[in-house]
């Protein structure tokens, strides 16, 4: 750690180097050197597009680029050595991190510069915190390294704008063990830093907190071009009651991960608007496809746009795995387009305002307050109720809907009326009165996500219905028809039985049993276990058996396999949390459409321990290389099976050659030392167990700052005086980019003094 010097060792040297009288000269000044005048044609602040005139919105504690193009005003040829210096000011305060020094300055400044080539602009990466007025003054040829025959037009501003709060988004992806396609899909694809890639680029919250779901990954046997409605609604049953069931938060989005491309749709969503999709891990297309499927999440139909506007990824993020170019022509396809891959696509303006206006990215009291703080819960609705979930598959050719069995689930907003609705789904009392009734749209991912113009015949029916009204409970769904020039016609019906389901029998044990036996009062259950049960129904209704564990005696379960038809089922333990000592519990739930769930329980202990942290870096890339003085955007996540998303102090920063760095998710640095650095992220949970990873980066060296802080061309006394007069603040003064003006800024002034 650096120690700051004496304040008169500090003053001695001053007065030394100013009687000396010897200053150095701005390169480029010399005789005979061409003579322009430079100044700000324009400045362009992006978090992924921007439109000509700036108007779109902006997110606070995101990855903020400024593109500068630079005018010669009047000169013939392109100019060379050209930099330039961005100060960030929010409520009139100068920003920790400013002033920003350019990505790839100095650069030769063309005469008539283009947004699709990018050295044609001075590109800063910067990170503006919640404000409602950001300043953005960028000042061309700060240190009169160019000749010039005026300098009172080298400054502009953009702004004052506002950089808005938006909370964290709560996403869980579930890695979907399909055995037709060959198992499960590739984690490195599907982790944090790598499949949200495309998502990240496009839709703007205050962070996304991507993590896996904290339960076992989902089996899926049949045919998924033959299940896709039987797969949402899996996928929305994992949402809405099988995470909170096991004691998580409720995330906003649920999203399914399938291995190589098996669906000939490419991906699907519940219905627009909705809450749970999923997609495929086909290397030209898994990141744009995850982001279109969250589009349609967001409330976004397909349509023909282009983006219309040159675009700039401002992480880079895209370059991995594909190699794409940070800058994105106008002529690139907006995401929500049917059937591209990831290079054909960007974001359009519509899109990219959609995520930043949707309700579940405001901020709320509470959470949000420095423009995506908050512990990454998505918040359970007001109004939310127990209720009876019905699902279907709704036949359009046939004009049916074929009903999954109903479920009882916890905490959630029933469905509300929509007046566009071509459904009504009814509900019931014993007395056959009319308890609740509301209208759902079936149609609205009726399109293909693979081809436009293609259209599914099968859907999903979806609608949350109270579980009861005035303490009457519903026990007869009707489905039908609704709408302009509908008859009322009954799509489908369904009655709670009389009787409940039977079990009879219902047993753990490991998959294969050694020559001493197994005794469940002594031995601990670990490796490939094999759950059997047999079940009944005197109604003759087909069965279907979730599959349930708790590690704490029944105070959280986390489900096995859900859905299952048959009487067994094989399981790793190693995807299931450790026991709480003896208190492993297992746990079977029938349900015969409308009828009450029975089930039973037996008891074990799992070997196992907590587990560490998932870490992830999301950026920079690995490899990256970097100009001294430049801002590094480290950005990480971590989550924790057992604390959920980790606080910002627990994430912590290093380099291999400056040691600590710093805390957070997101964190900008300008001081990295010239040479290969291995970034590390560690990550440590409230146990101790800690978790890293690691990137490389290499800071290539330039002369960033002349140390002529007063503009006249030489470094001089008045230098020195005006880095005095800045002593203990932030500013162009701050040499050594460290966040303070101390003792060594003043060393590297008078280093070069000649």
């Amino acid at each position: 750690m650096r120690v700051p010097l004496r304040m008169p060792r500090v003053l001695a040297l001053a007065a030394v180097c100013a009687s000396a009288a010897v200053v150095r000269h701005a390169e480029g000044r010399g005789e005979g050197a061409p003579v322009v005048d430079l100044s700000v044609a324009s400045i362009e602040v992006s978090q992924g597009l921007q439109t000509s005139t700036n108007s779109l919105a902006f997110v606070a504690r995101n990855a903020t680029s400024v593109r500068v193009k630079v005018s010669l005003n009047g000169s013939p040829a392109p100019v060379s050595g050209v930099d330039a210096v961005l100060r960030v000011y929010a409520d009139g305060i100068e920003i920790p991190s400013s002033p920003v020094y350019s990505t790839n300055g100095p650069i030769v400044a063309p005469v008539s510069p283009n947004s699709a080539s990018i050295d044609h602009t001075l590109n800063f990466l910067c990170a503006p915190p919640q404000s409602a007025a950001v300043t953005f003054t960028v000042t061309v040829n700060p240190f009169r390294t160019v000749a010039e025959t005026n300098h009172a037009n080298n400054t502009a501003s953009f702004g004052p704008r506002a950089f808005l709060c938006r909370k964290f988004v709560d996403l869980a992806y579930v890695p979907i063990n399909y055995p037709l396609a060959g198992g499960l899909p590739s984690a490195a694809l599907i982790e944090p830093g790598m499949g949200d890639r495309f998502l990240r680029g496009i839709f703007k919250t205050g962070d996304w907190n991507y993590h896996r779901s904290p339960l076992p990954p989902l089996l899926w046997t049949p045919n998924v071009n033959s299940s896709v409605t039987a797969l949402l609604n899996t996928l929305n049953d994992i949402r809405q009651n099988q995470i909170p069931a096991a004691g998580y938060a409720r995330p906003d989005f649920v999203y399914g991960w399938l291995p190589g491309n098996p669906f000939s749709g490419n991906g699907a969503a519940i219905s627009v608007g909705g809450s749970v999709a999923f997609g495929n891990t086909e290397l030209s297309r898994f990141q744009r496809t995850f982001a279109h499927e969250i589009g349609h999440l967001w409330g976004l139909n397909h349509h023909n746009s282009t983006i219309g506007v040159t675009a700039f990824d401002v992480q880079h993020l895209l370059r991995e795995p594909l190699g794409l170019a940070q800058v994105m022509p106008a002529t690139r396809r907006d995401v929500m387009v049917a059937g591209l891959t990831t290079p054909d696509a960007w974001v359009w303006a519509n899109t990219y305002n959609t995520a930043i206006a949707d309700p579940r990215a405001q901020c709320v009291d509470g959470l949000g307050g420095d423009g995506g703080e908050g512990d990454g819960r998505a918040e359970p609705p007001s109004d939310a109720i127990d209720v009876l979930r019905i699902a279907g598959t709704h036949d359009h050719l046939a004009r049916e809907v074929r009903l999954f069995p109903a479920a009882l689930h916890e905490r959630v907003a029933p469905t509300r009326d929509d007046p566009r609705g071509n459904v009504a789904v009814e509900g019931y009392g014993a007395d056959g009165a009319l308890l609740a009734a509301v209208r759902v749209d079936t149609r609205t991912c009726i399109e293909s996500c693979a081809q436009e113009g293609h259209f599914h015949d099968e859907t999903v029916l979806l609608a949350n219905l109270p579980k009861e009204v005035d303490g009457a409970e519903i026990v007869r769904v009707v489905v039908r028809e609704v709408g302009l020039g509908a008859s009322g016609r009954v799509l489908a019906e369904a009655q709670r039985s009389p009787t409940q389901p039977e079990i009879a029998s219902f047993a753990v044990a490991p998959a294969e049993i050694g020559p001493i036996g197994f005794d469940p009062a002594v031995d601990a259950l670990a490796g490939m276990l094999r759950a059997e049960w047999s079940v009944t129904d005197a109604d003759g209704d087909p069965l279907v058996v979730d599959l349930l564990y708790s590690p704490d005696g029944g105070a959280a379960w986390f489900p096995v396999a859900v859905g299952l038809a048959e009487s067994a089922f094989e399981f790793d333990s190693a995807h299931l949390p450790a026991s709480r000592g003896r208190n492993g519990l297992f746990r079977i739930d029938v349900r015969d459409g409308l009828g009450e769930t029975s089930f039973v329980q037996s008891a074990s202990s799992f070997v196992g321990a907590n587990s560490p942290p998932d870490v992830h870096i999301i950026g920079p890339n690995n490899p990256t290389a970097f100009r001294q003085g430049a801002t590094v955007f480290l950005h990480g996540s971590a989550w924790d099976i057992d604390e959920e998303l980790l606080p910002e102090e627990a994430l912590v920063w290093s380099s291999s050659i400056d040691g600590t760095l710093g805390t957070g998710r997101q964190l900008p640095v300008r001081d990295l030392a010239v040479g290969l650095h291995r970034i590390t992220l560690r990550a440590t949970d409230g146990e101790g167990l800690a978790a890293e990873r690691s990137i490389e980066i290499t800071v290539t060296q330039r002369e960033f700052h002349t140390g002529d802080l007063n503009g006249d061309g030489i470094v001089a006394a008045q230098d020195v005086a005006a880095l005095l007069s800045a002593w203990g603040r932030n500013g162009l003064e701050d040499l050594t980019l460290d966040g303070t003006v101390d003792s060594w800024d003043l060393v590297q002034l008078l280093s070069r003094w000649e």
